[in-house]
């Protein structure tokens, strides 16, 4: 049986669920008597996973990238099909793209240039693992026991999101696994953000800078994941346009509440810069939205929506850099 075959929805499904029922147990046992040969090296097996599964071609965001690259899915210029044939419904045309996740039809669809920030992050985390293996005993004895478990879960929910947001995972409850395992990710990034900053404080000899990048992962999956969920429910042609719309604009405002409020509780700055950034990004994707020039109902019920949606995002990514500018005091 090859890999492919074992990725299938059912299976992804059953690993996500069993990675979060287990990960307390797992977090009990390395906590309590793990060596930190064993733990250290958890952590370089679980990135490496995270590292490769990111790279094996043929996510959707993979086609949607080759799809920009040819301008067929640039929000600033005009649908082919629609510019060539003004009687074709531009929702029905895009819904045609190899891209299942029609961005006409969601309105949490961030600029592309919101995802250069991945580089800082991939790059971070890499220089914590590589830190964590050379650093003393001293150092890694009050951090890594409470910080693995949650990492290594981080590590394999975002595996298993890179397996499932695929083509082959776009029928009923399928399409939205996805979404699920990256909330997955950004709940065990948040322990992750727990425990660094309580070993941070109990314990000055903790290099802080090297959980920067976790932190900013934290934030930008709590985004990313109300991206995705958008995006499934988008991809379902018959959900309604109110539907969308509603979620649309309630992701706007969780996105908002969760930055201003995790920067303030736990006094964390990067984090609510980090979701500023990616709300700023959703305002601007709205920004780029080119309504026909004569739309149907649906297309103009959306094309509304994205004024206000521009709205929310911005006064959202503003109260959250207000709230890490007030964590900083």
């Amino acid at each position: 049986m090859s890999l492919r075959n074992l990725n299938n929805p059912p299976l992804v499904a059953l690993a996500g669920a069993t990675l979060s029922i287990g990960l307390p147990m797992l977090d009990a046992a390395l906590s309590s008597s793990a060596s930190l040969t064993l733990l250290k090296s958890l952590n370089v097996a679980a990135f490496a996973t995270n590292v490769i599964a990111v790279s094996l071609p043929g996510r959707l965001d993979g086609k949607e990238d080759q799809e920009m690259r040819r301008g067929n899915l640039n929000p600033t210029k005009p649908d082919v099909t629609t510019a060539t044939n003004e009687s074709t419904s531009f929702l029905k045309s895009e819904s045609s793209s190899p891209y299942k996740l029609n961005p006409s039809r969601t309105l949490v669809n961030p600029s592309g240039w919101a995802f250069a920030i991945w580089a800082p992050i991939y790059l971070g985390e890499a220089a914590f693992v590589a830190a964590q293996v050379f650093a003393s005993d001293a150092t890694t004895a009050a951090l890594l026991p409470h910080l693995t478990a949650p990492f290594v879960a981080a590590n394999l929910f975002q595996s298993l999101w890179c397996a499932s947001f695929r083509p082959s995972f776009s029928k009923g409850w399928e399409r939205y696994i996805s979404a699920a395992m990256l909330a997955g990710t950004g709940y065990s990034l948040s322990l992750v953000q727990s425990a660094g900053s309580a070993a941070a404080v109990a314990d000055s000899s903790i290099i802080s800078y090297l959980l920067l990048p976790m932190t900013i992962h934290f934030g930008w999956v709590t985004a990313a994941s109300l991206v995705n969920l958008n995006g499934s429910l988008a991809s379902n042609e018959n959900a309604p346009p109110r539907s969308l719309v509603a979620l649309g604009h309630s992701s706007a405002l969780i996105a908002t509440a969760l930055g201003v409020g995790v920067t303030i509780a736990q006094s964390t700055p990067a984090y609510g810069l980090t979701v500023a950034w990616a709300l700023a990004a959703c305002a601007d994707g709205m920004t780029k939205r080119t309504p026909p020039s004569q739309p149907s109902v649906a297309e103009e019920t959306f094309s509304k929506a994205a004024g206000v949606q521009k709205k929310l995002c911005w006064a959202g990514s503003f109260a959250c850099a207000a709230a890490a500018a007030y964590a900083c005091l």
